[in-house]
């Protein structure tokens, strides 16, 4: 049986990672504007790393938000 405590934490914990999950979505799509209004090489090889990351982070917190049942 889970302490009393856990059941808060959890709830902290996944409300916390949805609102991370959120910001990272609005970034992301900040991201992608300026990339695609973005003529520099350079600009927007930069950006493009900058989207890998912000895609990889909100596969992470993604992982965390949706149920298991869901994601099988």
């Amino acid at each position: 049986m889970p302490s009393p405590i856990a059941a808060p934490i959890a709830k902290d914990v996944l409300a916390s990672a949805a609102l991370h999950l959120e910001v990272l979505e609005e970034f992301i799509a900040v991201v992608r504007r300026r990339l695609a209004a973005s003529d520099d090489a350079f600009a927007r090889d930069s950006l493009n790393d900058l989207l890998l990351s912000l895609t990889e982070q909100r596969d992470g917190y993604q992982a965390l938000t949706v149920p298991a049942t869901i994601r099988a």
